[in-house]
């Protein structure tokens, strides 16, 4: 007995010795390139507790900003999903004529555009898209991914509460279903709405990646808290009506011209019994939104331990952004689809080896500053025709200053975001030119239009100047 006793913990270790070896061999490899894991989350403003949000509660996401850089000043480019995505996966701006609204797809706006994980793709890498990450799943597909995009298989409107089958907007298309309510509170498991399926799906990628001879790429994309705010009860729980209350200024902008509209996309849900932009609706709108943040917290908190589970992540670059942001009543406005910074700023933090550790930036940043900063990570060369610039100097050293500007745009609106201003010209339909100025220091919360004010007239004049180089001469560049 002791004879076999010694020889069974003699294989024992022996076989611990070989598994160890494998281990540290797939490891050296992975250190030869850097992994990037890219999380987009729709429809995401900062309302997250490394921002100041008190009403917030995000603890995994608060956790990857003291593992990393927040940023603090990011911004989209284009405030819609499918437009914005297309813009941020190819590096390129937005113009009068691509990337227009949601159904924008980069191979048909920009024929010949490489993608980020294209380029990724071509210089070794293994990239895979599990979730939203362009807006079609088909948009560049064949050249970008490594195997075939995979989704949660559900409808983003998919309901699990049996009340919501009674509140049906009748859709003008008979062949399409209506949509029920804006938000829905269902006693389900996490797993169970379509975020949670793309989830189980990202924690069995990283499995099957670590395990590559070859460094990776994959993008992860959550559907919520893009309506409707459909999430389990347990994030309801976390958020009580009472803790919020509507925003303190329910009308349009002061001196606002004609061109500033909101979005009617909340307008395709049912509202309940409520009252459309009443107190209560306010309210239910604010606890669903923030209940919904919460979920995907939780998920991204399961994506990021994955990582560190197996013993990647200190050769794993986590990138988290929103492809725009959100308005929550402001003004009235719901969702997005305009050219005010509760539209247009987003969440961003990044993690990472040499990577700075929990610091925050007011770097000025946009969405097509992604491309090339990750390109610069994982030392691949990028398309010479890139719109922006890499930021990975600011990963290493959070002080510096990137940008005097950002450049965003839709539709009939053209905007440049400044430290201090946003400043927004406006086409009209008979071709007059409608203008927005915000100071963003005495007026955060965007209550007054200074355009015409004396005072601004300097700085007015400054600013169209540099949103006529973005726009017709593309030269948004600004160190």
């Amino acid at each position: 007995m002791v004879v076999l006793s010694t020889y069974l913990a003699s294989a024992c270790t022996s076989s611990e010795t070989a598994n160890k070896s494998q281990v540290n061999k797939a490891i050296s490899t992975q250190q030869a390139k850097q992994n990037i894991v890219l999380i987009i989350v729709d429809d995401l403003r900062p309302v997250i507790g490394a921002y100041g949000d008190t009403n917030a509660y995000t603890p995994n996401i608060d956790a990857l900003a003291k593992q990393g850089v927040t940023f603090t000043q990011a911004y989209a480019n284009v405030p819609v999903c499918g437009a914005s995505r297309a813009s941020m996966l190819t590096g390129l701006r937005p113009t009068k004529d691509r990337f227009i609204d949601y159904r924008a797809m980069a191979e048909k706006d920009v024929p010949g555009a490489k993608s980020l994980p294209q380029i990724l793709r071509e210089s070794g890498y293994y990239t895979m898209a599990i979730g939203k990450i362009f807006h079609t799943s088909q948009d560049l597909a064949a050249v970008s991914w490594s195997e075939k995009v995979q989704t949660s298989g559900l409808p983003h409107t998919t309901s699990l509460n049996p009340e919501s089958n009674t509140f049906v907007i009748p859709n003008k298309n008979p062949n399409q279903p209506g949509r029920g309510p804006w938000y829905e509170i269902a006693d389900v498991d996490d797993n169970a709405y379509p975020d949670g399926k793309v989830k189980q799906k990202a924690l069995k990628a990283l499995t099957k990646l670590a395990d590559k001879q070859q460094p990776f790429f994959l993008s992860v994309g959550f559907i919520r808290p893009h309506l409707p705010f459909f999430a389990p009860k347990k994030y309801y729980d976390l958020h009580p009506r009472e803790k919020f209350s509507p925003f303190f200024h329910r009308s349009k902008p002061e001196s606002a011209p004609d061109s500033l509209r909101g979005s009617n996309e909340i307008g395709t849900y049912h509202f309940k019994n409520y009252q459309y932009n009443s107190n209560a609706f306010h309210v239910s709108s604010l606890q669903g939104y923030y209940a919904s943040v919460s979920y995907i917290d939780a998920l991204i908190g399961q994506v990021v331990q994955k990582i560190d589970s197996l013993g990647i992540r200190d050769n794993t670059t986590i990138i988290m952004v929103s492809d725009h942001g959100f308005q929550l009543g402001e003004h009235n406005f719901w969702t997005k689809h305009n050219m005010l910074d509760t539209s247009l700023r987003i969440p961003m933090i990044v993690s990472g080896p040499n990577i700075a550790k929990n610091q925050q930036t007011n770097a000025l940043v946009e969405l097509v500053d992604v491309f090339p900063t990750l390109s610069e990570i994982t030392q691949v060369s990028p398309p010479v025709n890139l719109a922006g610039e890499s930021f990975a100097d600011v990963l290493k050293k959070p002080a510096l200053t990137h940008k005097k500007q950002i450049y965003s745009r839709f539709k009939k609106g053209d905007s440049v975001v400044t430290s201090d201003y946003i400043f927004t010209s406006y086409t009209t339909n008979d071709n007059q030119i409608e203008e927005m100025l915000f100071d963003h220091k005495k007026d955060p919360h965007e209550t007054k239009n200074v355009v015409d004010e004396p005072s601004y007239q300097a700085i007015a004049a400054n600013l169209r100047a540099q949103l006529s180089a973005c726009i017709n001469k593309q030269q948004c560049r600004t160190h």
